[in-house]
This record gives structure tokens, C-alpha cells and sequence, in this order.
């Protein structure tokens, strides 16, 4: 199983068009059809390439197949998740003991958050329990503790470094921008004071915020159920919000 600073490595690749392919696929028990597993791949990458406007390069489509492949004659194998770029040489193809919901997404980074919900996932389920109930703690913390509550504060306290612990859920997307001279991320393209270039667009600012967090030391939370809206506990109080 990947470690968490593999995980952390894996997230702060960074590419300028989302050409970075992440594809997480269920293996079925042996003897694999492997036909139909590439199939379904196809399928997921295509979504994928509509959502994103973006087509994959045929490379990465050559080495996701042969990737599957190695998957399919390994019987323990539940899920894999490949991570494959041609422009930055990334190939990455890691089995994961548990099942992981089937999705495929095209971004500037690696899509990391299944990998984090995976390492988190304990026997019985104890670790989605603990993950629950952090996020209930910080919702429920009173007036002073530093905390953000949602998706707007919690970019601000991520642009401003302070996240010691971020809770996120594992499945949504939401696109935003980033600053082209500051770096700042925002849910709208004229929010930040400091642009001085044009926008750049984000395919998804909360697998963005989970990178910054992690290259900033912080710990990364993903609840799995839906349970709960994106929140933080800081360091300290964030900064003013640019959005």
C-alpha cells in the first residue's frame, strides 16, 4: 500500500492543461476478462475527456491497457488507481486491497483524495468512524477557535497556510482559479485584488487545496458519505478572504 508522503509526492505534481489522468477501476476476481476491463477504462476516460474538454494522449491510453493488464493476472488486487501523464513521464499504477467507487478524472494534478480515503479505511471501518467525528468536533467548536466552516473559508485559510487539519469529501469537483501572480485560489475569476495576469483555471480547487496542505504539513481528512461540508481547524485565524 502506498504510504501517506508517496501520496503527498503524487500530489504536488502539477501540470499547466489537465492532461493529468487519474482512473481508479474495480478488478474483478480471477480469471479477469480483461477485453471488458479495458472497456470499461474506455469508458470512464471518455467521461472523463468530456468533462474536462481535454483528450487523452494515446500514450497514456497504450499504458493504461498494459497497466491493466499486469492488474488483472494479480488475484488480490480489488482496485487500482493509474496515474499517467505523457508530457511530465508520470505513470503510476497502485493496487488497492479495498473498493474504491469507479471514476476517472483529467486535471492538472493527480486526483489523490480515494488514495487518502483508502489509507484512512481501518478494519470494520473504524477509521471512516474517527474520520466522522473530527468532523463533527470542528463543527462544533465554539466562537474563538480557529476554524473554517465551508468551502470559501476554507480556500482563505488554505491561501494563507493555516490549515492544520482539512476535511474534505471524496468525490466532488468544483472548479475555480488560481492567480496567475499570487498563486491564490478562488471560486471566481476577478475576485483576487493582487491578479495582474489572466486567471488560470482550476479543474478542481479542492484536490488543489488538499495538495497545499499537504506540502504545507497539514493533515488531510475524506469522508466518504457526504456527511459533512468542507471545514479546517487553523493555526491561526486566516486572513481576509479574496472570494
Amino acid at each position: 500500500m502506498i504510504t501517506r508522503a508517496e501520496v503527498a509526492k503524487l500530489g504536488a505534481l502539477h501540470a499547466v492543461e489537465p492532461t493529468m489522468l487519474s482512473l481508479y477501476l474495480a478488478i474483478p476476481p480471477p480469471p479477469v476478462d480483461l477485453s471488458a476491463l479495458t472497456a470499461r477504462a474506455g469508458e470512464l476516460i471518455s467521461a472523463a475527456e468530456t468533462a474536462a474538454g481535454q483528450v487523452v494522449a494515446e500514450r497514456d491510453r497504450n499504458r493504461v491497457r498494459e497497466s491493466l493488464a499486469t492488474c488483472a493476472r494479480d488475484g488480490t488486487v480489488r482496485t487500482v488507481a493509474i496515474f499517467a501523464c505523457a508530457g511530465s513521464g508520470l505513470l503510476e499504477a497502485i493496487p488497492l486491497p479495498c473498493a474504491q467507487p469507479e471514476r476517472a478524472v483529467l486535471g492538472v494534478r493527480p486526483h489523490i483524495r480515494p488514495l487518502l480515503a483508502a489509507q484512512q479505511r481501518g478494519p470494520g471501518g473504524q477509521a471512516d468512524l474517527r474520520v466522522r467525528q473530527l468532523a463533527g468536533e470542528i463543527l462544533a467548536m465554539p466562537p474563538g477557535v480557529p476554524v473554517a466552516i465551508g468551502l470559501t473559508g476554507c480556500l482563505a485559510a488554505v491561501n494563507a497556510g493555516v490549515v492544520a487539519t482539512l476535511v474534505i469529501p471524496d468525490d466532488s469537483l468544483v472548479p475555480g482559479y488560481e492567480c496567475g501572480r499570487c498563486g491564490a485560489l478562488s471560486l471566481a475569476p476577478d475576485s483576487c485584488p493582487d491578479w495582474g495576469t489572466a486567471p488560470l483555471p482550476v479543474p478542481d480547487v479542492i484536490e488543489e487545496m488538499v495538495s497545499r496542505v499537504l506540502e504545507d504539513g497539514g493533515e488531510v481528512a475524506v469522508v466518504c458519505d457526504g456527511s459533512s461540508p468542507v471545514a479546517a481547524r487553523l493555526h491561526v485565524p486566516p486572513g481576509p478572504d479574496p472570494s
